[in-house]
């Protein structure tokens, strides 16, 4: 069924926009490409229908696994958050240009050759998403170059840099760069009621022990969302924890106060060990104090991708029948004799985009996987998605269960989430995949203002599969746009009964008691969640706009290596090559910030492909 009067709007709306000289280039960019999802008409190159592609976003990429967060949770999203610290800022700028330098490399033909990736095959149609990324690089509206030159020149010093390459992380990554500002003395008063909650009348003897789910849930929540603690306390944390609690519990305000900060540094020693710019032009750590008022303040790269997941459900406990997912728990990513963590499979549904595992069966996140054509990707559905009138083959994830037990990602969204993360593939597989429970909610302050809210994503798309086996599972049919009835479709995914309402006063959505899980070393690859917590109140859904799919199709110079397994063919390293660009600062260290392995790697796959 199509929900079409309010989306069709949407899109005459849009068309006209296109034509806006206003623009900038990157508002240019997203007009250009589909509302949710991506498509592409096949041609030469193609190998079963589909072509492998590279990134063509403008996402920062983090070196330090401790500063990158990925959850998912009820609701079928995966929140992104990265802590963006003055080296990530600094390198950001050189980063652009060193994709966009290599990008053109690639794809132009040197001395009549025909170039590694063809971005024009004969007979296809492909969005030209990689002319659109060059214009933003290039634009005097952002004078990405004009500022690199800059500061090889020494015309620019590293407060400048940092304070452009940050104004540009946020204007080139719309919506989704907070700058945090939270009142630690707040957030530590908070947790008293907490706390209170946690003991339950008990004595705090009793409840924070070495090895309980109460001193984990009392961790998680000094500071909400901003902790996550993975290891198994010690006996001196525990200490700490229980004298933290008496003094919450008496009426030493400045002495729990002072504890309280003194405790959250310690846990959080390595993450926020890092520098940002204050108002003042002063170089500060993020956790900082004026007199006895305390703040957590930098800027965050926050992400939410909507998700497929199991097809099967289960039952929340109101009696809600809702999405399942096949593997909560702590999960690290992984690598195995045949692959690093970008696995690039053999499978051409796969699209030869990392398949990122974090459970030994092949379970990971991963490219949709299911597409859509002839009658199923009509030009009814081509109207309603902004896509060309000529293409033939759609792909867009399932916010709902669709697979067998991996985590689904829009095409754009998978090739984003490895750009954030590191280069290299032991750095790589240090970042921790935290899966909620299926009934628990991601509670997060996203922006950092104080306010708590139920993490959420405005996209509203929903599919079968022609069948449950083979290649019939692989192509969609029943496809639901559901933009129009957003209430509904919102019953369909989260449960009917006693979980949200809509505030017509303040036009939100509002989630009452949400529970939230704490996945942590008790749950390391044990595919459960055994901590969990019922935040009692009621909690506005933050929805954050779908990032377009921003992905360069290609056809590759080589289409038999694309079909060899394993990790090890010239046409899988080349797509592996394209997610690992790096370009750094040149005050940077090389090697930490990620250069050194690429520059290693593109040696070693170039010379495969000459």
């Amino acid at each position: 069924m199509f929900y079409l009067k309010q989306v069709f709007l949407f899109v005459l709306i849009l068309s006209n926009v296109q034509w806006a000289q206003s623009q900038t280039p990157l508002e240019q960019y997203n007009s250009s490409l589909l509302i949710w999802g991506t498509s592409w008409k096949g041609g030469e190159g193609r190998i079963s229908h589909y072509y492998p592609s590279f990134y063509t976003g403008f996402a920062p990429r983090s070196q330090s696994p401790e500063r990158i967060h990925i959850r998912t949770s009820r609701g079928n999203q995966t929140r992104v958050s990265v802590l963006l610290d003055e080296k990530t800022i600094m390198d950001y700028l050189f980063d652009l240009e060193a994709r966009s330098s290599f990008y053109q490399e690639m794809t132009t033909s040197q001395d009549g050759q025909r170039p590694a990736l063809d971005i024009n095959p004969e007979d296809a149609s492909l969005l030209p998403q990689l002319s659109h990324f060059q214009s933003v690089i290039d634009s005097p509206v952002y004078q990405i170059k004009t500022l690199t030159q800059s500061y090889r020149q020494g015309n620019l010093n590293d407060k400048e840099l940092y304070q452009e390459s940050l104004k540009l992380v946020k204007q080139l990554n719309t919506e989704r760069v907070f700058f945090v500002n939270l009142d630690l003395n707040a957030e530590f008063t908070r947790w008293k009621k907490t706390l209170s909650q946690i003991l339950d009348g008990d004595s705090v003897e009793s409840v924070l022990t070495r090895r309980s789910e109460e001193t984990i849930q009392a961790i998680n929540t000094l500071v909400w969302g901003r902790i996550n603690y993975t290891e198994e306390p010690t006996d001196e944390l525990v200490e700490d924890l229980q004298a933290l609690a008496n003094l919450a519990l008496s009426e030493a305000e400045a002495e729990f106060q002072a504890q309280a900060l003194s405790l959250f540094t310690t846990l959080t020693e390595q993450k926020f060990k890092f520098k940002t710019l204050g108002a003042n032009g002063e170089w500060r750590e993020p956790i900082h104090c004026e007199g006895s008022q305390c703040y957590l303040t930098y800027p965050e790269f926050s992400a939410v991708y909507p998700t497929g997941s199991y097809k099967g459900t289960t039952k929340d406990k109101f009696g809600n029948r809702i999405p399942r997912f096949a593997t909560p728990g702590l999960w690290p990513f992984l690598d195995r004799s045949y692959h690093e963590v970008d696995h690039i499979r053999k499978e051409p549904y796969y699209g030869w985009a990392p398949k990122m595992d974090f459970e030994g069966i092949g379970n990971g996140f991963h490219n949709p996987a299911v597409r859509f054509y002839g009658s199923n990707f009509n030009r009814e559905i081509k109207e309603l998605l902004n896509a060309p009138s000529e293409h033939e083959h759609f792909w867009a994830v399932k916010r709902g269960g669709v697979s067998s037990g991996c985590l689904r990602l829009a095409l754009g969204h998978v090739w984003e989430m490895r750009h954030l993360m590191p280069v290299e593939n032991d750095k790589m597989k240090q970042v921790f995949q935290f899966g909620n429970d299926s009934e628990d909610f991601d509670l997060y302050d996203i922006d950092g203002d104080g306010t708590l809210e139920v993490i959420g994503v405005e996209y509203m798309i929903s599919y079968d599969t022609q069948g449950s086996s083979g290649l019939s599972k692989r192509d969609g049919k029943d496809l639901n746009i559901g933009m129009d009835d957003k209430y509904e479709f919102y019953q369909e995914l989260y449960g009917d009964n006693r979980v949200f309402e809509f505030n017509s006063v303040s036009g939100q959505f509002e989630f009452v008691d949400p529970s939230l899980s704490f996945p942590s070393y008790m749950d390391l690859k044990e595919k459960r969640v055994k901590t969990s917590f019922v935040a009692q109140g009621v909690f506005p859904l933050y929805e954050q706009t779908y990032e377009r799919d921003k992905v360069q199709f290609y056809s590759p110079i080589t289409t038999s290596g694309m079909q060899s397994s394993g990790n090890s063919t010239k046409g899988m390293r080349l797509v592996r090559l394209m997610g690992r660009v790096k370009g750094c600062a040149p005050t940077s260290n090389s090697e930490d910030c990620g250069k050194d392995a690429f520059e290693q790697e593109k040696q070693e796959v170039l010379e495969l492909i000459d």
